[in-house]
């Protein structure tokens, strides 16, 4: 017990010495505390001391200038580059720079300017005296018609060919006088081995009909043909002739207000019946349409024959009284078909035949492209589409187009020059307003009558 009694007593001896020691740590350090804790006021009243001195010593922007002076360097000290360029944009040294640099620019475009305008001056010049020998002075060599279509921007791929040719001619063995030389035609249609040979493709699309448009839809759609169809239409007016009209895909966007009668025309009976069943549905009231099954190549069989009604008829069966074409029309579109037709040259010569004065052939047509990459391209798959279309997509509409009696007013190209847009009309016929572009309205004719002034102005001679 006693030794129990002993060892309580010792910790409470030992707890005290422990508690006095702590106490007197503590009362040490209060003073050093105190003294920090002073100091660290001191220091923070003298900096807001300072803050608030430097508020009241600087000056608050009151005029424009300055806020966007002061606005102009808080943008420059901004994290982000697109601010900061923004306010470089914005400053007094990039406007005068600026400024230096469209000087520059403006004098550069003059001087250019004035070389595109005397390029095109001489262009005009040589154009305007090739064009009156070819009609005046009894015609002009290959050469010169060569050129002529060059001027025109019409050249085809035979004719850079040909041009080739006759500048080494000219070049390499000292040719001048070019008369009378006629180089051969190279002629893409002809020896180009992966177009294949035409041929009657009627038994193809009467078997093709009943899933023509099932087939071509998603094509089309793909492409955006729909677009361009609607471009077809719009040319119709007064009376209207469709060559190679299919399963009338085109109906959906006749407008019935702008025509005066509608002809259709196709080799296929059996896609005659679907467009004749489209056009009722569509149209039941319009009684001015004709439906004739038949080729474009024996079109002119039409001649003569009062063809408005309802009936399908066949231009076989339809014999002209006289030789003379009497059925003529103002509109003569087809889509896709020159590239089907046994003759295509023959077929374009009918349509050109069968125009009324100042009428239109409106072509959509797809054909050989702009690049080689993509000629290449349709020729490797000539074949296998013609096995599944029944077409021939890689044909050069541009010699096509040239061989015919047509002239064509407008072309263009889409879908890397697959795609041809054509309008085209007799050889001889005037534009129309609506035809002839800017350049060719205001810059072609004023430098015509510059040419004019020139020829017919005397110059006056120095007496001596």
């Amino acid at each position: 017990m006693r030794s129990f009694s002993s060892s309580i007593t010792k910790l409470h001896y030992l707890n005290g010495i422990n508690s006095q020691r702590s106490s007197l740590i503590i009362s040490s350090r209060i003073p050093y505390l105190s003294q920090n804790r002073c100091r660290y006021k001191s220091t923070l009243s003298s900096r807001y001391d300072a803050s608030i001195n430097r508020r009241n010593n600087t000056k608050k922007p009151t005029t424009k200038e300055e806020i966007a002076r002061e606005k102009y360097e808080e943008m420059l000290k901004s994290p982000y580059r697109i601010v900061r360029w923004g306010a470089f944009v914005r400053s007094d040294s990039f406007s005068k720079k600026l400024t230096k640099y469209l000087i520059v620019l403006y004098i550069i475009f003059l001087v250019n300017g004035v070389q595109y305008m005397k390029k095109m001056y001489s262009k005009e010049k040589e154009l305007e005296r090739l064009i009156k020998k070819r009609d005046e002075e009894g015609g002009c060599n290959e050469f010169e018609l060569l050129r002529i279509k060059e001027l025109n921007g019409k050249l085809r791929t035979r004719d850079v060919l040909k041009l080739k040719e006759y500048r080494r001619l000219q070049e390499e063995e000292n040719v001048s006088n070019l008369d009378g030389i006629v180089l051969d035609n190279n002629d893409e249609n002809k020896l180009n081995e992966m177009i294949l040979p035409a041929r009657d493709t009627t038994e193809f699309y009467e078997h093709k009909a009943e899933e023509y448009d099932k087939s071509i839809s998603f094509e089309e759609r793909m492409i955006g043909m729909g677009k361009r169809r609607k471009w077809l239409m719009k040319h119709c007016h007064g009376d209207v002739l469709e060559v190679s009209s299919g399963t009338g895909r085109n109906i959906k966007y006749i407008n019935p207000e702008k025509i005066s009668s509608i002809t259709f025309l196709d080799s296929s009976e059996k896609m005659m019946e679907i467009t004749v069943e489209k056009f009722k549905k569509r149209f039941p009231w319009y009684k001015k349409v004709a439906f004739v099954v038949g080729k474009a190549e024996n079109l002119l069989n039409l001649a003569g024959q009062k063809m408005i009604d309802d009936d399908i008829k066949k231009v076989n069966d339809i014999q002209p009284e006289q030789p003379d074409v009497k059925v003529k029309y103002d509109t003569i579109i087809e889509t896709f078909g020159l590239c089907s037709h046994e003759d295509p040259v023959k077929a374009l010569n009918n349509f050109s035949k069968l125009l009324k004065p100042g009428g239109r052939v409106i072509l959509l047509e797809h054909g050989r492209g702009e690049y080689d990459f993509i000629n290449k391209i349709l020729d490797k798959r000539s074949e296998k589409r013609l096995k599944t279309w029944g077409c021939r997509w890689n044909l050069d509409l541009g010699e096509i187009l040239d061989d015919s009696e047509l002239e064509i007013v407008e072309e263009k190209r889409s879908h890397l020059g697959t795609t041809w847009c054509i309008v085209a009309k007799h050889k001889g016929d005037s534009k129309k307003k609506e035809e002839i572009g800017f350049l060719e309205k205001y810059f072609s004719s004023a430098v015509k009558n510059k040419i004019e002034a020139a020829s017919t102005s005397v110059p006056v001679n120095d007496k001596n």
